[in-house]
């Protein structure tokens, strides 16, 4: 049997191939995308995780092999591309079609809603409508850090500036500790963007994005759940309540 052991998988993106870092553990027959575990449990990310590699290299099945259990037939998690059974996101070619002529426009929906700074709601729409577009080519059902990496190409594409992985010093009572939070994107020094591909989101999550806001002084966040047919569904932008919004 031909196999091959850690092959780099990049994420196609208007014709250009990003590195995010995916690696397969092996790729049997060219076919066959092998994923090897040693956990408590195969977590529901593990299978995202799957899916993310069949969806980017063109396979349809995918073995997930958890050794850390008595008998190895109870650790064999096997996902094909499409079949129900196995509860993957509808992700044929039909099915994103589907997703894309269902998806509102989310700057235009939320137009009416902003309130804040007005360069600030600039970026906030600029950011919004790459999302879009993002959200438009791949469909739902990838890792996060597929669409993160997706989105920064978009913001290049549109010459937006951004950094990424910016570290915010944790501060208390004055001092600064040895720890740092990390802030995902910061867009046009002023936005920070949360890419998440989660079946919702939670409390805990706006909850970050506002930390981060009042940590960095920074006067917008958005959370952006590209796990959705339609991203206006997975928005949520927050305003950093100790900041002046005019």
């Amino acid at each position: 049997m031909t196999f091959r052991a850690q092959k780099a998988l990049p994420v196609v993106y208007k014709g250009v191939k990003l590195d995010c870092g995916y690696r397969l553990d092996i790729l049997a027959e060219n076919t066959v995308v092998v994923e090897v575990k040693a956990l408590e449990t195969i977590a529901p990310v593990h299978e995202a995780q799957m899916i993310t590699y069949l969806r980017l290299g063109g396979w349809r099945i995918g073995l997930l092999l958890n050794f850390h259990v008595a008998v190895l037939k109870r650790g064999i998690r096997r996902l094909v591309l499409g079949f129900e059974e196995g509860n993957p996101p509808d992700l044929t070619r039909q099915g994103r079609q589907r997703c894309r002529q269902a998806e509102p426009d989310p700057v235009r929906e939320t137009g009416s809603e902003l309130q804040g700074n007005a360069d600030t709601n600039r970026v906030s729409h600029a950011v919004l409508a790459a999302a879009l577009e993002v959200q438009r080519h791949l469909g739902p059902g990838l890792l996060a850090s597929a669409y993160e990496s997706c989105l920064c190409h978009e913001l290049a594409l549109r010459k937006l500036s951004f950094e990424r992985r910016v570290q915010v010093p944790l501060v208390y009572r004055g001092q600064a500790l040895q720890q740092a939070m990390h802030v995902p994107l910061l867009v046009a020094g002023c936005v920070v963007v949360a890419p998440k591909a989660v079946a919702e989101l939670l409390p805990v999550h706006k909850a970050d994005l506002l930390s981060q806001l009042r940590l960095g002084g920074w006067p917008q966040g958005l959370l952006l759940n590209f796990n959705t047919c339609a991203l206006g569904d997975g928005l949520c932008r927050l305003l950093n309540d100790r900041l002046p919004q005019w």
